[in-house]
């Protein structure tokens, strides 16, 4: 990766973060905005389904947020920054929930 593909970081800040829209249910996560910016993030999750539901973000097999489980019918906030372009996953952690298709990818680009 080139340094000019990088923004550099007051920029990042200056920035507004980004809105994301999540959905999540039984047995699914619907990413309303599958592709960002890199910069500050705010997912919007709300929880369609009928179980509690987290949200996991991942790269690289190393977890880089946490959003707690969110009630059938509520809704929760995850707020951070990712820097680094490519492609993040987002996954329910709670019980086999990830295992029977409960994940989604996010793309960061420049």
């Amino acid at each position: 990766m080139l340094a000019a593909d990088v923004p550099p970081a007051a920029a990042l800040a200056a920035r507004a973060p980004t809105a994301i829209g999540i959905g999540e249910r039984e047995f699914s996560i619907a990413v309303y905005r599958p592709r960002v910016r890199a910069g500050r993030l705010k997912l919007n999750v709300r929880n369609l389904g009928e179980d509690a539901h987290d949200l996991v973000v991942r790269r690289g097999g190393r977890t880089l947020a946490t959003l707690a489980p969110v009630k059938p019918g509520a809704t929760g906030v995850l707020r951070l920054t990712l820097r680094t372009h490519g492609r993040y996953q987002l996954v329910c952690t709670v019980a086999d929930h990830a295992a029977r298709g409960m994940h989604a990818t996010l793309r960061v680009v420049a």
